[in-house]
């Protein structure tokens, strides 16, 4: 990248993470408030973003860190 160029802006910059991983990350800090299955659909129904990348799915590190935020503050997840 040139030095006369800004980065891209964008959600998917910074480690990315596998969806089980993620999920686990997510209970571990707001204290197991999300169960599995809802934390799929909210990827499935993009209420999560996530990116694709051939057949595997990833979600962005600064997007897990929001999550957690939005519980801990008891804030309902509806993006």
């Amino acid at each position: 990248m040139s030095a006369d160029r800004p980065p891209r802006a964008g959600r998917a910059t910074g480690p990315m993470l596998v969806p089980s991983n993620a999920w686990r990350i997510l209970n571990a800090r707001t204290g197991g408030a999300i169960s599995r299955s809802t934390f799929y659909r909210w990827l499935s129904s993009g209420q999560v973003y996530s990116v694709r990348v051939g057949h595997r799915l990833y979600i962005p590190w600064r997007v897990i860190e929001e999550l957690i935020e939005q519980c801990l503050a008891g804030e309902r997840i509806d993006r």
